[in-house]
């Protein structure tokens, strides 16, 4: 799409201007030679205007993103690659083989269909995160809908609303869990402005209304705290902050008040300037001093010094009440937190040294980790490497329907179409990955687009046990396979059962078993099976049931276990049982529970401490003690009176 912005949009920002960054020193020849090449292909393509976005990416992906000189040049040559006036081997030769990477990770991203981003956030988030093995794809993609955002009027309506949904969905989420801040605070207030102006525009009236009353109010507050810290000998800066109106808007919704009832609508902070060890200590001194003038709110503590957030965010919150009863959140922050807080990660290389990373708590802390190093140098070399290894066992698959799935790393086309569904894998031929032709044992990449290709004809093989990497998918295969092997046997089944029951037996297990035997098969299915395909002679059936075969085993009764034989003298059905023929001699007790006498059904319990134990048969605590300690009873009878 051609840029609307007018030639006059480059006496903001000059090619010598950009130059004059610290980060591209060294490289500021090749950097003009960029330059020329895009303005070429601009003034070809007849846009004059994509120079003046060009720098101002530029621009924000050096100051607020704090990438370097190779980023920059990615920007430059976008366009001539995309043209094709530059070939991959002639950039490699001419800028490096990272600024190629970096073209075609670009080329990956604006290549995505992202359509139906809004029912598969997470995923496409995912996908963004990973679709590249450098970070930095992500980040110059990040200054660039951020350029996007800054210029919404310069697109098309429709155009618009692409950007503004995306940029909500995905973009937004990223650039706050990477730590990006600043620009998440102003991506999230130009989607506000564009998608609910009305509210938008009556937030900022209000504030607007209220911001005299608001500056004396903060001068009032801050005057008792300054003069306590100069007392001190604390060098610091105090300033009002006002809260962005996408934030006042939500606390408005969550809180459901109107403006005038949101009570922190701006925050006074304090920032510390000076970096020394003792920092977290001199915050904590001058939450002390605060609070020895106002009145804290125990419950709206926020300590992210001790324990910063996942982002890497650190600052003392707290909410005192200020003159006139108005409830104020304090922050208090050294200068090195503060510059983290407002730029995330790239504030970091300024003041992190040595190797104190913090631990890894989830993937995105490990994308900060990463760029947090002491070394821009040193990130442009090795950060490939690291981002690659974080993500090794997910990738993102489109559907023709645009809809995004997560599989595992490896995963073949068949395996893909098995996890759609059974029937789609059993069916499956082949697959269209990005447009071409491929077989079932293709492994898909990440950002792959698939339509899986089927055939009514197609039934599973054993070849294709080796093709899956799913152990989910692996059973499914085996079924599908133990399924096609006995297809017939549903028909087997009705064709015996029908000759059974028609010559007058019972279809029940000893009689399909006995046909089993007869018949030499493994098992019931393949019975089943035989008959089914016709190779099982059935007017065999009825001489088999009606003599006995001597391949058949005969069935066994089953033996009664002891509960079972003394359910009868429990019942009162019996006066005794018969004692344990091993029993010679034992000294026994009688229970306390059902207190037995002569005549009544009994049984022993041998204890695990007091001996043998007689009990009524009918004793509350029989039925317990002859279902779990069965082993434990033993038979025993009244002696039978000499005549």
């Amino acid at each position: 799409m051609t840029n609307t912005l007018t030639p006059d949009k480059l006496t903001e920002l000059t090619l010598e201007k950009l130059l004059e960054y610290e980060e591209l020193n060294g490289e500021k020849t090749t950097l003009r030679k960029a330059f020329a090449m895009m303005l070429n292909q601009s003034e070809r393509d007849q846009d004059s205007g994509y120079a003046a976005m060009v720098l101002e990416t530029a621009q924000i992906i050096l100051e607020e993103m704090g990438l370097g000189p190779e980023s920059v040049k990615c920007v430059m040559l976008k366009n001539v690659a995309d043209k094709g006036a530059l070939s991959p081997e002639k950039i490699e030769a001419d800028y490096g083989k990272t600024v190629v990477g970096l073209i075609e990770g670009i080329h990956k991203l604006e290549r995505l269909d992202t359509k139906k981003y809004d029912t598969n956030k997470e995923n496409f988030i995912g996908l963004l995160l990973t679709l590249s093995d450098d970070i930095r794809v992500l980040l110059i993609r990040l200054g660039m809908r951020l350029y996007d955002m800054r210029h919404l009027a310069d697109y098309p309506v429709e155009k618009q609303d692409l950007i503004t949904g995306e940029t909500q969905a995905l973009y937004i989420p990223i650039a706050h869990r990477l730590g990006l801040y600043q620009i998440k605070n102003e991506l999230e207030d130009r989607v506000m402005r564009f998608i609910d102006p009305e509210t938008y525009t009556l937030i900022e009236k209000k504030l607007s209304e209220t911001k005299t009353d608001r500056d004396q109010y903060a001068a009032e507050f801050i005057q008792p705290i300054q003069h306590m810290l100069e007392e001190n000998r604390f060098d610091c800066e105090l300033k009002s902050r006002v809260k962005s109106i996408p934030s006042i808007r939500r606390k408005m919704l969550t809180q459901k008040v109107e403006f005038e009832k949101v009570y922190d609508v701006f925050a006074i902070r304090i920032i510390l300037n000076h970096t020394v060890e003792n920092d977290a200590a001199d915050c904590w001194k001058i939450y002390s001093l605060v609070t020895d003038i106002y009145t804290p709110n125990p419950r709206r503590l926020r300590d992210w010094i001790s324990f910063p957030k996942s982002t890497g965010y650190e600052s003392l919150h707290t909410t005192v009440i200020g003159p006139g009863g108005r409830w104020v959140e304090v922050q208090i922050r050294t200068r090195r937190m503060d510059e983290i807080a407002e730029k995330g990660f790239a504030a970091h290389w300024k003041y992190k040294s040595g190797d104190h990373a913090q631990a890894k708590t989830d993937m995105y802390a490990n994308i900060r980790e990463m760029l947090e190093r002491p070394s821009r140098t040193s990130l442009e070399k090795s950060i490939s490497h690291e981002k690659k290894a974080l993500y090794t066992d997910e990738i993102f698959i489109f559907t023709p329907k645009g809809d995004l799935k997560k599989l595992k790393s490896g995963y073949t086309v068949l395996d893909f179409a098995f996890e759609i569904h059974s029937e789609v894998g059993s069916a499956c031929t082949g697959a269209i990955v990005n447009g071409k032709m491929v077989p079932l044992k293709h492994v898909l990449q990440n950002g792959d687009s698939i339509k899986i290709l089927t055939s009514k004809s197609q039934k599973p093989n054993p070849g294709w046990l080796e093709i899956v990497k799913s152990p989910r998918n692996l059973a499914r295969i085996k079924h599908a396979l133990k399924m096609e092997v006995y297809k017939e046997s549903d028909a087997g089944k009705e064709i015996i059962k029908n000759k059974v029951t028609q010559l007058g037996y019972e279809f029940i297990d000893t009689t399909i078993n006995k046909l089993v035997a007869y018949f030499g098969c493994e098992n019931i299915l393949e019975l089943y099976q035989r008959f089914g395909e016709g190779k099982a002679d059935l007017s065999k059936i009825k001489k088999i049931l009606s003599m006995p075969d001597p391949d058949v085993a005969p069935v066994l009764p089953k033996e009664e276990t002891f509960p079972e034989r003394i359910s009868g003298v429990m019942a009162g059905k019996e006066d005794f049982v018969i004692i344990d023929p091993q029993i010679k001699s034992l000294h026994y007790e009688f229970a306390i529970c059902c207190k037995p006498s002569p005549g009544n059904p009994i049984f022993a319990f041998v204890s695990i401490f007091k001996g043998i134990k007689i009990h009524k048969t009918t004793c509350p605590n029989a039925r317990q003690m002859i279902t779990h300690y069965p082993y434990r009873v033993l038979e025993a009878r009244w002696k039978t009176p000499e005549i």
